[in-house]
């Protein structure tokens, strides 16, 4: 009997059941899809440390390579617990910052565990039941809570809009990822996932995320530019040239006009010139920053410290009624913990470009591109968001599955028969 027709063992295909259920359940619950189940979410939480935890046990020497090899990944984490040490809350950066620590090796598990393909094919299809049962739920009213959130707009299983809007977003890059994969790469028919994308797009609109709107055929003009080889040229050009013409003509129509394009597309997606109360708040996060420039308040330690009661009273008032946050990952980070923040961020944010491109360029890997794409759009995102900077922050748990992904596989490429690969 050959190798590759010999049976499976029950072990190991029991595990490879248990690692892709985790897989499916980490994506799903840092994307909040369980936020209005309450308790609910923190415990399958729990359930996702106890298995991710021993499965690490269960393969600790390549778990201890993948840290060694990825030690600029891991120091975002290790500098947010360690800012308990001159917190102003220590209590809650020890407690978050345990939690971050999890988050990054539950992620860089996973990462070791399963290629870019499969994530991004995960992230397709866990992300699009979530928009169906979000359409679901504005064509029936079937859960028990609003359909529309106090900000208006579509918010489905999740609490505000905006966290729908960016979901659906991330969605529409991994299905058109997806599209451009082959059939023996991963993909069967075209007609689900084209399917799928027509419904996120359709969950977009609706939820009314202009950010995420706004980005959505910008992001699509980049999926086909990174892959434009696998995308049919019938199909290819005319798309990619309406796109750009749209682009490049809207703006300098606009200006010929005398009209202010920027003011103009401010006002027809609703936002005020201070982008909905953000650069307000970030002006009160440049001022906490000023008190503690060197290393922050500590990590988590803002929406609890004493001496800054009057400032979170502040951005309430602004509009910060969800999540007392500033809206901006870099501010986030600053005040958390400084400038060892900043430059942890900015080295786990430049290893996973850096790595994506290096597998893109030497491969050609289709979800090299995608994963791309998909970066950036996060970092944009969050720019403007109250993300990336989190513990079981979907958009963190991401790009550390990018990054490991990403560096396995060019270690592959040079070593074929490494057990990593064999793993993956």
């Amino acid at each position: 009997m050959s190798v590759l027709s010999a049976p499976i063992p029950r072990a190991a295909l029991f595990w490879a059941w248990v690692d892709a259920l985790l897989l499916v359940t980490v994506i799903g619950v840092s994307a909040d899809m369980l936020v209005r189940m309450g308790a609910v979410q923190s415990l399958v939480w729990m359930l996702c440390y106890a298995v991710a935890l021993l499965r690490i046990a269960m393969t600790w020497p390549d778990a201890l390579r993948v840290l060694r090899d990825n030690r600029a990944v891991a120091l975002f984490p290790v500098v947010c617990l360690g800012s308990a040490l001159w917190s102003q809350v220590p209590a809650a950066s020890l407690e978050y910052g345990a939690q971050l620590v999890m988050t990054f090796a539950i992620a860089g598990w996973l990462g070791w565990r399963y290629s870019l393909t499969l994530i991004l094919g995960a992230v397709a299809w866990v992300i699009t039941a979530s928009v169906l049962l979000s359409l679901l739920h504005w064509a029936t009213g079937v859960f028990p809570w609003p359909v529309y959130t106090r900000a208006g707009g579509l918010g489905g299983l999740y609490l505000h809009k905006n966290m729908l809007g960016q979901k659906a977003l991330l969605c529409g890059i991994a299905l058109v990822t997806v599209l451009t994969l082959r059939r023996g790469e991963g993909r069967g028919a075209a007609g689900p996932p084209a399917l799928a994308l027509m419904l996120a797009a359709g969950a977009l609109v609706l939820s009314q995320s202009m950010t995420s709107v706004l980005l959505f055929p910008v992001t699509l003009l980049a999926c086909l530019l990174i892959n434009r080889r696998r995308v049919p040229a019938p199909l290819f050009v005319p798309v990619v040239v309406a796109l750009v013409l749209a682009l490049a003509l809207g703006p300098v129509t606009l200006a010929v006009l005398g009209a202010d394009p920027v003011a103009l597309i401010l006002g027809a997606v609703g936002k005020s010139p201070s982008l909905t109360g953000r650069t307000d708040l970030w002006a009160v996060g440049l001022e906490v920053i000023a008190d503690h420039p060197l290393l922050g308040l500590g990590y988590a330690a803002f929406p609890a410290a004493p001496d800054y009661l009057n400032a979170r009273l502040e951005m309430t008032h602004i509009g910060a009624l969800t999540v007392v946050a500033f809206h901006n990952f870099l501010l986030e980070t600053a005040v958390a913990a400084g400038i060892p923040g900043l430059i942890s961020m900015m080295l786990l944010l430049g290893t996973t470009i850096r790595r994506l491109l290096r597998l893109r360029a030497r491969t050609g890997s289709v979800a090299a591109g995608g994963a791309l794409v998909m970066t950036g759009c996060v970092i944009t995102a969050s720019l403007l968001g109250a993300s990336l900077y989190r513990q079981h922050e979907f958009m963190l748990v991401l790009v550390v599955l990018f990054a490991v992904s990403a560096g396995e596989e060019m270690r592959c490429a040079g070593c074929p028969r490494s057990r990593g690969r064999a793993a993956r």
